[in-house]
């Protein structure tokens, strides 16, 4: 199991919330649940695309999630 460093998920966050249009610590804290994710694989990578959009409607999840997972370099199945 991969654990992403802090750099790795702060450069995420600055692109998502530039893509996203949001402000950099809500940005991390969806980038936060996503990574977790990457982390737990399988189902949890699916969840989390119906986490960031609970958490902030106006962002497409499954669009979130591929954001992040580019930016991390995560390749997703």
């Amino acid at each position: 199991m991969y654990e992403y460093s802090d750099d790795e998920l702060d450069q995420a966050a600055a692109s998502a919330a530039q893509r996203f249009d949001l402000d950099t610590p809500h940005a991390r804290e969806l980038v936060d649940i996503v990574a977790t994710a990457f982390t737990e694989g399988g189902d949890a990578i699916a969840d989390a695309a119906w986490d960031v959009q609970d958490n902030d409607p106006a962002v497409a999840g499954e669009d979130f999630v591929d954001d992040v997972a580019s930016n991390l370099g995560y390749d997703l199945p």
